[in-house]
């Protein structure tokens, strides 16, 4: 009787662990997904970030701020006869 308590005790704890094992399986199959996910995510955004940065450069340059100061705001370099030096005192 004590031998088949034992063996059934065994047995439930042999089930137990079983259990145990599929549930930590699962959860690392689902947090894999999500990491890949994010990871996913993360190179999307740093696609985009590229993307921007090459935007900004482009928007930055100084040529075409000047260019488009003359063709849609009709400004010019003002002649050097009507300058006007400050010194400062």
């Amino acid at each position: 009787m004590l031998r088949q308590l034992a063996l059934a005790a065994l047995g439930l704890a042999i089930f137990g662990t079983a259990l145990l094992v599929v549930k930590s399986r699962h959860e690392a199959r689902q947090l894999f997904v999500e990491l890949q996910r994010l990871e996913h995510e993360r190179d999307t955004l740093n696609e985009r970030w590229e993307k921007l940065l090459l935007e900004q450069g482009t928007w930055d340059n100084h040529h075409r701020i000047e260019r488009v100061a003359r063709e849609r705001l009709g400004m010019n370099v003002p002649e050097r006869a009507i300058l006007v030096t400050v010194k400062e005192r």
